[in-house]
């Protein structure tokens, strides 16, 4: 996919191949994601990610020290 100067540039994306994924590394069949479970998923992994201006702010120092 190309991209020109007005498309944003994606820095992270979680898709539920990676929910399904991360659910087969514990054991847990691809089965069990229904669409509540992603959901549900999708809205903890929000929640958790609420302070991600703190993360992205600290990634940038740390790369600018490198």
């Amino acid at each position: 996919m190309g991209q020109d100067s007005k498309s944003p540039e994606i820095v992270f994306v979680l898709t539920r191949e990676d929910v399904i994924e991360c659910a087969q590394e514990m054991g847990i069949p691809a089965e069990a994601i229904t669409d509540d479970v992603f959901y549900q998923v999708k809205k903890g992994v929000e929640w958790g990610l609420e302070c991600w201006a703190e993360v992205m702010k600290e990634a940038i120092n740390i790369a600018l020290k490198n």
